[in-house]
């Protein structure tokens, strides 16, 4: 009985600590369970109205858009799609690395594909020049890359940062029909 008498103070802080421990540990998932709540089913949340919903990933599971040309939507966009002719567009910051690596493929990718699509690339101080196309394609901070087929269904978009071989296999899927 010794060694429990001697060392009584280092135990009994060292059971204070592992009880403290404990309540704060119960404590915790106490108010992680009670916020939780019930689940809501997937089917009732509601698509943000919020720009971006994209991402580099492109569209996957999102619904799908459509490009309705209206009095603000510029007349070379207007025009493609009345020719149904597929668009590629392009917006980019001038000056970042990322942006101007995939201005750079896009360029490249046009060369091979301009009799099949219209190409366009704006810098960003320029997207005003775009009237509401950004706006029907939800989204507002480059980098942006959307293919748009002739019937103004939007075969892809991205709001981030993706490479050559990406690009270019969204852009001949697009002209293939896919």
């Amino acid at each position: 009985m010794g060694i429990f008498k001697r060392n009584r103070s280092f135990l009994l802080g060292a059971l204070l600590i592992l009880v403290v421990g404990a309540l704060l540990f119960g404590g915790v998932v106490a108010v992680r369970v009670l916020a939780e709540g019930e689940p809501t089913p997937a089917a009732d949340l509601e698509q943000p109205e919020s720009y971006n919903t994209v991402s580099s990933f492109g569209m996957t599971g999102y619904a799908p858009l459509t490009i309705e040309p209206t009095a603000d939507t510029p007349q070379f966009i207007t025009k493609r799609l009345d020719e149904n002719r597929g668009i590629v567009l392009l917006v980019y910051v001038k000056g970042a690395a990322d942006d101007m690596e995939m201005l750079s493929s896009f360029n490249d990718i046009k060369s091979n594909y301009a009799a099949d699509s219209s190409f366009f690339s704006f810098e960003a101080r320029e997207a005003k020049q775009l009237g509401d196309l950004l706006t029907q394609l939800r989204v507002s901070d480059p980098p942006i890359l959307a293919v748009i087929r002739g019937d103004g269904q939007v075969a892809n978009l991205y709001t981030g940062w993706i490479g050559f071989k990406v690009m270019e296999q969204e852009i001949a899927d697009a002209v293939r029909g896919l």
